[in-house]
């Protein structure tokens, strides 16, 4: 698409004679370097095709390519006035012009291939580019990549586009994404924003530059242009150009005066390199001064010297308690401000309400709620029950509005005493329990809670300001499910929280179905007279049933099951013959084999719906919750097997099953690395069967593959996977897999 190798002809009434003319010289030229899409072109009607290829000037050329959507007006005018270089830059095509920043021009533009729009910034050619303004602009790059928040600017790629002779030097640009919105300057230019409104956009930024401080990078910059606020009311931090980097001082001149007057730290304009994070405190605050008042508080360079000016005087209804916070984030004494960006998020959180702190992660999966899979799998039916146990108060609300906003219901006390007889008497999900408590320690109240558990499966997260890392590690081995470390963001605090309640929920779905699975087999216990046959013939029933409500909820269709079997047999049945295997694999280990294997997938009963059937990647927390089906499902056999001895061997190869059929050879499979020869034989078994089928199946996210591509997947492209003794018999017997899955059908 849109090179020279393709180059459009003009189109011709079907039994014409095509023209001898071809199009213009400069549509050419803008075809063969990527300012218009050829898809583009060649996808015109007719009657606009021959109005664009008939044209006689460039002038008119480039009207008609305007009115075809083939070029936009910004376009168009760099296109005569002879600026073509820099339309293309790399992979993304310039489409307009988006503002100016502190390092560079801004432009909406789109990916080339993807079609997807983009923000691309660009180093313009300029007598004032030397080495150290590029080496900053990377740099730049660099920072913003290192940043993954809701509430700030994603990076997406970066690059130089070369020079094209003597007049088109070298342009230098990183891709952002491109965000729907208005800056705060022009929101609150005409109208101020309410004081809810105005408090959730700086408590929002506050959360944004906890992240950035605890990567080391002070913004310096944070004023109303660079704080977009989109249509959702999710505010975004723009514009690191003037951000203070690791090693900053090799390439920025000393005494060059970074920031921008009116919202710049008095200690910022006397030296920007020895800056802290109060000054984004100090930019913050003039910036939500400006929200509140539409004016900025200071009108010359001096004025932050001074004492800060009140918002509450411009506007009275500014509660006088807001407008004390503005006070002191606008302190000119640096040591009079709060001392991070996290103690303006919790001054800011008697502001908000619950709906309005929500708004930051709108887009956030709400808590799944357990449904009925043929069996009630949950034991309880609230939102989920937290328990926030913390001396300071301030830390308490601001886990009570961000929690509550994801609909979990929330108590909270300010003492170890005080907890302990709380948990006792009401049936939570999760303590949020800080280690520094008055009355007696956390540590304390967490011993306490594992002694006399007041829940099954509950959850505790531990807070710290001071503990160390073996302090931390000291309290999980005591029983503490998960740590913050304080000062915490609100996006790590829902994370943590999130993370704990789904693990709980998929092991109470695990107790659910460990009781119905003893249920099961008392009744088959009281049936031990019957023939052996027949007992066996109830078991298998009664493993596939239990099977298919996994496969029921899951994306897999059809006979998996039925599959897996088979393939198990006929794997088992040649391996029999490998000297290694002739005195472990027999015809009583072959049949245990094959009745256990549709239990492999046992555990992703216990999983949320949303988890067991996601289209597409996982998220890192999500992904650990998948991969514990592997453990979920070991230990929902294991207590069968425990309870009911009659069933041991079975269950013994179906507990090996089901916890290390994902196992690698080389160690880096899960759910506990084992290696080589420690992995159990049957589950390196089925680990080839299973991998199989997943390859040979469609799903909604997938196509299948063929039996040929597959056998090259498994064999050439997954080193490391298999143990490689099984795979050799694999590939003697992959015919008859093949065999299988056609006349099993899916």
């Amino acid at each position: 698409m849109g090179t020279s190798a393709h180059l459009p002809q003009l189109a011709v009434a079907p039994g014409a004679s095509p023209p001898e003319a071809r199009p213009p010289l400069l549509l050419r030229r803008l075809l063969a370097s990527g300012v218009i899409s050829t898809e583009d072109y060649d996808g015109l009607k007719t009657d606009d095709r021959q109005s664009v290829d008939r044209t006689s000037t460039d002038d008119t050329l480039l009207a008609a390519l305007i009115r075809t959507n083939l070029l936009t007006e910004f376009q168009a005018t760099r296109v005569l006035t002879g600026q073509l270089h820099g339309l293309v830059l790399g992979n993304y095509r310039l489409l307009d012009l988006i503002g100016t920043g502190s390092m560079g021009v801004m432009y909406r533009a789109e990916h080339r291939q993807l079609r997807t729009t983009v923000a691309v910034k660009v180093l313009q050619p300029s007598p004032e580019i030397n080495p150290r303004t590029l080496a900053r602009f990377f740099l730049e790059s660099r920072a913003v990549g290192r940043l993954k928040h809701p509430n700030i600017v994603a990076a997406i790629d970066a690059g130089e586009e070369p020079t094209r002779g003597p007049d088109s030097p070298p342009l230098p640009y990183f891709v952002m994404e491109y965000l729907p919105g208005v800056d705060l300057e022009r929101a609150a230019a005409a109208v101020p924003l309410s004081v809810e409104f105005a408090c959730q956009i700086g408590h929002q930024i506050a959360d944004a530059l906890i992240e950035a401080h605890r990567l080391g990078l002070i913004h310096r910059d944070i004023k109303p242009s660079n704080v977009l606020v989109m249509p959702d009311g999710t505010a975004k931090l723009l514009d690191f150009g003037l951000t203070r980097l690791p090693g900053e001082e090799r390439i920025t001149r000393t005494g060059a005066q970074l920031g921008t007057v009116g919202y710049m730290a008095p200690e910022q304009a006397r030296n920007a390199h020895t800056v802290d994070s109060r000054a984004d405190v100090f930019g913050l605050g003039c910036t939500l001064f400006y929200a509140l008042t539409g004016q900025a508080p200071f009108a010359d360079a001096m004025a932050p010297f001074g004492p800060p000016p009140s918002a509450r005087a411009l506007r009275a209804t500014v509660p006088a308690d807001l407008d004390a916070v503005l006070s002191k984030m606008m302190a000119a004494d640096p040591e009079q401000r709060y001392a991070t960006a996290e103690a303006v998020m919790r001054a800011l959180v008697s502001f908000l309400s619950p709906h309005a702190i929500g708004l930051t992660a709108a887009a956030a999966p709400s808590f799944p709620s357990a449904s009925q899979v043929g069996l009630p799998l949950t034991t309880h039916t609230s939102p989920g029950r937290v328990l926030i146990v913390d001396d300071q108060q301030d830390i308490r609300r601001l886990c009570r509005v961000a929690l509550g906003a994801e609909g979990l219901e929330c108590d909270d006390v300010g003492n170890g005493p005080d907890a302990v007889a709380l948990a006792g008497s009401h049936a939570y999900d999760l303590v949020l329990l800080d280690v520094d408590l008055p009355g007696f320690s956390g540590e304390e109240v967490l011993r306490q809670l594992r002694q006399r558990p007041p829940m099954q499966n509950l959850k505790v997260v531990m807070f710290s300001g001071a503990a160390s890392g073996d302090e931390l590690s000291r309290l999980m081995l005591a029983g503490a499910d998960d740590f913050l470390t304080k000062p915490f963001s609100v996006i790590q605090l829902r994370a943590r929280v999130k993370t704990a309640l789904r693990l709980k929920e998929s092991q109470d779905r695990s107790d659910v179905l460990n009781r119905k699975l003893l249920t099961v087999n008392a009744e088959l216990e009281q049936a031990v007279e019957a023939r052996d046959s027949e007992l066996i013939r109830a078991r298998n029933g009664l493993v596939l049933a239990l099977a298919k409500l996994v496969e029921h909820r899951s994306a897999e269709t059809g006979k998996h099951l039925l599959r897996l079997q088979r393939y198990c047999r006929v794997l088992a049945e040649a391996a029999a013959t490998v000297p290694a295997y002739t005195t472990t694999i027999d015809a009583n280990f072959i049949r245990v084999l094959e009745d256990a294997s549709p239990l492999h997938d046992i555990g992703k009963a216990a999983l949320p719906d949303h988890i067991l059937n996601k289209p597409g990647p996982f998220e890192p927390g999500e992904r650990i919750l998948m991969q514990s089906h592997t453990s979920i499902g070991a230990d929902t056999l294991h207590e069968v097997a425990r309870q009911h001895p009659f069933a041991t061997g079975f269950l013994h190869v179906a507990i090996d099953i089901a916890r290390s059929h994902h196992e690698r050879w080389d160690g880096t499979g899960y759910p506990d690395r084992l290696a080589g020869e420690g992995i159990p034989l049957v589950a390196r078994l089925v680990a080839i069967a299973d991998v199989y089928d997943a390859l040979r199946s469609r799903r909604v996210y997938k196509p299948g593959l063929s039996h040929h591509t597959t056998v090259l997947t498994m064999t050439d492209g997954s080193p490391g996977h298999f143990d490689p003794s099984l795979l050799d018999v694999f590939l003697r017997v992959a015919s008859q897999f093949d065999r299988v899955f056609r006349d099993a059908g899916e």
